[in-house]
């Protein structure tokens, strides 16, 4: 009977459930026969994959009850999104948006873009002027053409003062949603951009440093994109070759990514016995329904890895690419989430590892990306004509990232659950001081090589005489956006 039989059956007893409908509200009852056709079609594929691939499916079971084939589907998803006693969520993460393929792109480290980032800051105690800080630049891009560097700080956008009333939707208009735009720093130097579609490289900096009597690696990696598996695995060989006896990882902004790639690096990184002998990486935690389909799963270190990328597939070896180090050194800030949170998850069981800066950002489930599309299409044998018929028509863009699973290590551990990971050496992150990432006076590298060295404290002194460094007011908290945090399994992205 198998897994179809189990598919069959539980669709056709959902799709019963979503036309099963109450009461309409005011909204629904002013809609135009348009609109609730799409509403319909979207409302039958979002209830759907919440009702069976959804990690807390039963947790939710009273939302799904209520859910009609009218209701607003963006609103139904986040409402009914597994909270505590007190209402707050508990995920932060599961959307549902009309825009799958922007999603997926900009996760995949392809996207138009400036190619750099920033963090906001007040510009002064009085909170009524923001400015933004560069926090890293990427090769070859418009901001890194325009002179554009890590530390640089704008005043203006388009010609605008940031203000506590005004950032978010000057930058909004002005950079995030604009072709070009125009950045003006505390001088009143302007630096003009135009965005480009382009793939920010993730892997940044890869560098040794001696420290005397052994080697020490350094790896920026900011995003665990599926085209990032051939330049790990460079990085990989040109540590070995280098004899580093442990590795500083830089995470701080990596905001998660692909487990194929995490379980690469995670393969790079582990005792090469353990790697050579295929040992469990990780486990994951499904709701009743997937584990009675999919049963076990577990991710295992592996030598050589295939990625498969849009229409292109193509094999990474690594079996020469084992770094051999016996420590992990892990930077991480509030902006480490999922892949960064879940390498380091799997790793702990295998070797010693220790976290420089701030609580992570606390993401400890794993999700699948999921268009309206593909999905009428997974399900074709089940659906009914209407159904189909709606699906085909309005489906388009639609799409929705949703938790499946809860990461853990070998023995079923999420040591970063429910809030991070907490650091064993607390350092700031300090991007106004105008050092850029890789450099040794840095203040979050700084601070490992200091405690490597045998030094108690970090010279801040020594790393900024003569440097003019603005005293700047506290930081602002910036929504990154849906792709901000994101895990994705494409890999285990198949129907029951």
């Amino acid at each position: 009977m198998g897994k179809h039989y189990i598919r069959t059956a539980m669709m056709l007893a959902a799709l019963a459930g979503v036309f099963a409908c109450g009461h309409q509200d005011p909204e629904e009852a002013g809609l135009s026969k348009t609109e609730k056709k799409e509403r319909t079609a979207i409302n039958t594929f979002a209830y759907n994959v919440m009702s069976t691939y959804y990690l807390w499916n039963e947790e939710i079971s009273s939302g799904l009850e209520s859910w009609t084939m009218l209701t607003d589907p963006v609103k139904k998803v986040q409402e009914i999104r597994y909270k505590d006693r007190s209402g707050k969520d508990i995920d932060r993460w599961t959307m549902l948006t009309d825009d799958i393929e922007s999603l997926i792109s900009s996760t995949g480290g392809v996207s138009t873009t400036y190619g750099m980032d920033f963090k906001l800051y007040y510009y002064d105690e009085s909170k009524k002027e923001v400015c933004m800080v560069v926090t890293l630049v990427y090769p070859d891009s418009p901001a890194s053409n325009a002179g554009i560097k890590r530390g640089d700080i704008f005043m203006k956008v388009g010609g605008k003062q940031l203000t506590e009333s005004n950032y978010s939707t000057l930058l909004n208009d002005s950079f995030f949603h604009a072709k070009s735009c125009t950045l003006s720093d505390l001088q009143g130097k302007e630096y003009g951009m135009t965005a480009v579609e382009m793939y920010e490289n993730p892997v940044l900096v890869s560098k040794v440093f001696d420290l005397g009597d052994r080697k020490v690696g350094y790896l920026f990696f900011n995003s665990f994109t599926l085209a990032a598996c051939s330049e790990l695995a460079e990085a990989g060989r040109y540590f070995r070759s280098e004899g580093i006896e442990s590795l500083i990882l830089d995470l701080r902004y990596n905001g998660g990514g692909y487990v194929l790639t995490e379980t690469l690096l995670a393969s790079l990184l582990a005792p090469e016995a353990e790697v050579k002998a295929g040992s469990v990486f990780e486990t994951a935690v499904y709701n009743s329904t997937i584990a009675d389909a999919w049963g076990d799963e577990e991710t295992c270190f592996a030598q050589s890895f295939t990625v498969s990328q849009g229409n292109d597939k193509f094999t990474v070896d690594i079996s020469d690419a084992n770094m051999g180090i016996s420590h992990l050194y892990a930077i991480m800030t509030e902006d480490s989430a999922s892949a960064s949170e879940s390498l380091i998850v799997g790793l702990l069981p295998y070797m010693d590892v220790k976290i420089f800066g701030q609580q992570s950002h606390g993401k400890f489930c794993s999700g699948i990306m999921y268009s309206a599309k593909d999905w009428y299409k997974d399900y074709d044998d089940v659906l009914k004509d209407k159904q189909r018929e709606l699906g085909n028509q309005f489906a388009g863009k639609w799409g929705i990232y949703v938790m499946i699973g809860r990461y853990a290590d070998k023995y079923g551990n999420t040591p970063c659950m429910p809030d991070g990971f907490k650091p064993d050496f607390e350092v700031e992150d300090k991007p106004v001081e105008p050092y850029q990432l890789g450099n040794e006076n840095e203040a979050m590298l700084a601070a490992v090589l200091a405690q490597l060295r045998g030094s108690d404290t970090t010279p801040h002194g020594a790393r900024t005489a003569g440097v003019p460094v603005p005293a700047l007011g506290a930081e602002i908290p910036r929504d990154r956006g849906p792709a901000y945090g994101t895990r994705i399994l494409l890999q285990q992205q198949k129907p029951l």
